[in-house]
């Protein structure tokens, strides 16, 4: 599982994403306001814990950001944010989004193993490390773009497991077709879990993690099981 990405893995997941764009766009668009209003709180006081009282900006690195959700509030919470995302789709998704929030924001193309050029303060990834065909590269290559006592704020959990679904069959029809898009070519393509992510960590470069899913109010992510939001200082 370590190494660089597999470029047809890469083009699998960034194929499956395209298709969902339009309806994960209509999502988030739906999405309750006490909804954004969790998260943002969230990044906030997550951000502080990690890297202390410093006042905004900060540079930050949205990885993954599909429509711009979790870049948006990082961006409402006054960072300079980039947001990047392998699907095209998404990123116009993302666009007309930010606009119609009033702020703004750097976009760039790309999967989340090769970040773009500069230097952050704060990477954050939510819902992502589990469909990176080598979460371990690309954790190691967030940690050589933060500036040294930078730090990760990952969100994530399982997915589509058996128990899942029966629980949530709406899920069904969309998990058939992503699974099918992308295949068994993901080392956690049912999800990832906290335990496993801190083993992740440690090799990348970062020190140890520390948790934040008490933050967030549980209805805010009843569906995934082992919901989990940790945080890691890169070390020095």
């Amino acid at each position: 599982m370590s190494g660089a990405p597999d470029p047809a893995a890469v083009a699998s997941v960034t194929r499956t994403w395209e298709g969902r764009a339009a309806r994960y766009d209509r999502y988030y668009r739906a999405y309750a306001e006490a909804g954004r209003d969790a998260w943002r709180a969230l990044y906030r006081d997550a951000i502080a814990a990690l890297l202390g009282p410093a006042e905004p900006p900060l540079r930050v690195l949205d990885v993954g950001t599909g429509t711009g959700f979790a870049a948006i509030l990082l961006a409402e919470l006054g960072h300079e944010v980039t947001g990047m995302d392998a699907s095209e789709r998404m990123l116009a998704g993302a666009r007309a989004e930010a606009a119609r929030r009033g702020v703004t924001i750097r976009w760039r193309h790309g999967d989340g193993h090769t970040p773009p050029e500069g230097r952050y303060d704060l990477v954050t990834c939510r819902y992502v490390l589990w469909t990176l065909p080598a979460p371990e590269a690309a954790l190691a290559a967030w940690a050589r773009a933060l500036r040294p006592g930078g730090a990760v704020l990952i969100a994530d959990g399982l997915w589509h497991t058996a128990r899942q679904l029966l629980r949530f069959p709406r899920l069904l029809p969309g998990a058939a077709r992503d699974y099918l898009g992308m295949g068994r070519t993901l080392p956690y393509w049912r999800g990832i879990t906290a335990p496993q992510t801190a083993a992740l960590l440690r090799p990348a470069g970062f020190g140890p993690p520390r948790h934040f899913e008490h933050l967030m109010p549980p209805r805010r992510h009843r569906d995934s099981r082992d919901f989990f939001i940790i945080g890691a200082r890169r070390e020095k």
